[in-house]
């Protein structure tokens, strides 16, 4: 299928499985439709399994965006909690379309975790709650890291991907790949039978001469020896070594968790001139997860200066992670600088890159589709040096094997559907697929959008005050820091948890006594249905909840407690 023909189908409001082999746009096509969406105002949400996935999308993790934490399933009880928090209500009651990229690393467990707590909080029996739902990837990658006890191992063995009926928009045109002899290689692996005149081509490669200006990143199949690599590397430069010792609190076994679910380094040796990449996302300050880059310098506290790969130069203050109980309280907590050293990464951790260059070591490949994530990154065989290969490295999973079949098959059909379809009629669909949607038929002008723009210096007063929330300050501290009251802070608060899905406020929620105060507080103003406890638009005032709570809250005390109610 062509990308034009995927984005007709997308237009209709149908649930889509984009797919196709590395390099055959699965990207931009995904980038023109959500611009699509954008110009006729139609909600979107972008999200994938993993930071690094989600950072080449401009997305964020689906775990961030639900608030799932680090679990796969979510138990009725859970879901009862989430749909609690007023943030998570804020986040799904306008939304119209979830983008789920890389959708091989989704474990089917939070695939269906999901889908109920949309059911829920959208009050609908319909999967994913009716919603429009575009789901990104090839499964002839890496699988899923799952935690879950199923058996299941992909989501397209779940009942809810029977239930989407996604529509199979399989690209065939690859557009990193013009080397023909690199080509034939991956669409024989993607057969199931590398051909010996493939596997001759892959021979020709073995530890052969790379020329090339940039770094040449070296791709392994095990941590154990992207780590010592790294540290060989480091030990190659001839300048004093700046140790950060990550700062821990909370009990060894929630700690550990930490340390097991993210790329976090416990002790980090670092020099100038070092290679490195960040394992956080910081929009504020300029990077994501993935971002690579050089240590140019340290401040006098041993901070590390990073220039990246576009000149940008940033500061890489701690960051933190945590881990929370079930109201949302932290368990553990670890401030360590966001970096890894990046002369080596994982095989796992570079799918969705493309890079010029590479030498890859396939010798310890131990899971399927490895090999093929690995020379796909490439974009010629002029970038390859191999410098290993067993029989695992090429193969595929048997059960993708004989699901890309059906789906390809499908998407055939489907292409020819598209094409036998009059424009007309298609115009139609995609009219009424934005009026249901809420949309706008006509693109509004920016200068006469019904959408409220920001201003710089706004902008600059929240990123101020979300910089003291990740330092998990409270209120009245903010208040101080940044000379303004504390009802300011709460505004800024307020806006934050409902545009912001990166920010974290957990650590601000009341106690579960005084939640309870609210929400009786509020049934009995609903019951008592006096029009002068409702403001212009039908909310309920603060003064109709303080009459109730009043001897045991504040009014700030209200404001914030209703963000989590």
């Amino acid at each position: 299928m062509n990308q034009e023909s995927a984005l007709t189908l997308m237009k209709t409001g149908r649930n889509i499985f984009l797919t196709g082999a590395p390099g055959t746009g699965k990207t931009h096509t995904l980038n023109t439709y959500l611009a699509y969406l954008r110009d006729h105002h139609i909600v979107a949400a972008v999200t994938a399994p993993t930071g690094i996935a989600a950072s080449h999308i401009g997305g964020v993790t689906i775990q961030s965006f639900f608030g799932t934490g680090i679990k796969d399933e979510l138990t009725p009880w859970d879901i009862e909690m989430m749909s609690e928090k007023k943030y998570i209500w804020d986040r799904i009651k306008n939304l119209k379309v979830l983008v789920i990229d890389e959708v091989s690393m989704l474990s089917p467990a939070l695939f269906e975790s999901i889908d109920r707590l949309i059911r829920t909080l959208k009050f609908s029996q319909e999967p994913f709650g009716g919603i429009q739902v575009i789901l990104v990837g090839d499964f002839f990658q890496l699988p899923p890291i799952s935690r879950s006890s199923s058996a299941k191992r992909f989501i397209f063995d779940t009942t809810v991907w029977q239930e989407l009926e996604c529509i199979p928009c399989y690209l065939d045109t690859s557009y990193r790949h013009q080397d023909t002899n690199l080509l034939t290689v991956l669409q024989d692996i993607r057969t199931g039978s590398v051909s010996p005149a493939s596997m001759n081509t892959l021979r020709s490669r073995y530890e052969s001469t790379l020329t090339h200006d940039t770094p040449v990143t070296k791709l392994y199949t095990h941590n154990k020896d992207v780590d010592h690599l790294n540290l060989q590397e480091l030990a190659k430069i001839d300048a004093p070594t700046i140790v950060h010792d990550a700062i821990i609190m909370g009990q060894q076994k929630w700690i550990d968790r930490i340390l097991n679910n993210s790329l976090v380094a416990k002790r980090l040796e670092l020099k100038k001139g070092a290679l490195v990449f960040f394992i956080k996302n910081n929009y504020e300050k300029g990077y994501i997860n993935g971002t690579l880059g050089t240590i140019i310098d340290f401040d006098h506290f041993g901070i590390p200066i990073v220039e990246t790969r576009t000149g940008k130069k940033i500061k890489a203050d701690r960051e933190e992670w945590v881990v929370e109980n079930e109201d949302g309280k932290p368990r553990a907590t670890l401030k360590q600088i966001p970096l890894r050293l990046a002369w080596a990464i994982t095989i796992h951790k570079s799918q969705g890159m493309t890079l010029d260059a590479a030498e890859i070591d396939l010798s310890q490949a131990f899971e399927p589709g490895q090999g093929y994530v690995a020379l796909s990154r490439i974009t010629s065989l002029e970038g390859l040096r191999l410098m290993g290969l067993n029989e695992t490295a090429l193969i595929v999973d048997p059960h993708v094997l004989a699901r890309d079949v059906d789906i390809r098959n499908d998407a055939e059909i489907w292409q020819r559907t598209v094409t036998e379809t009059p424009d007309h009629e298609h115009e139609k669909m995609h009219h009424e697929w934005i009026m249901r949607a809420g949309g706008r038929i006509n693109k509004t002008p920016e200068s006469s959008s019904p959408y409220p723009k920001m201003s710089t210096a706004k902008e600059s007063t929240y990123d101020k005050t979300k910089a003291l929330i990740r330092d998990q300050k409270s209120i009245e501290d903010m208040a101080h820091e940044r000379g303004l009251t504390p009802g300011t802070i709460l505004a800024h608060i307020e806006y934050i948890a409902e545009h912001d899905y990166e920010i974290d406020i957990s650590y601000l929620q009341p106690s579960s006594k005084k939640l309870s105060q609210l929400r009786s507080a509020r049934r009995m103003i609903q019951e008592s249905n006096n029009p002068e406890d409702l403001g212009t638009q039908g909310t309920i005032r603060l003064s109709a909840y303080h009459r109730i709570v009043g001897n045991d809250m504040t009014y700030e005390e209200i404001r914030l407690g209703l963000l989590f109610i």
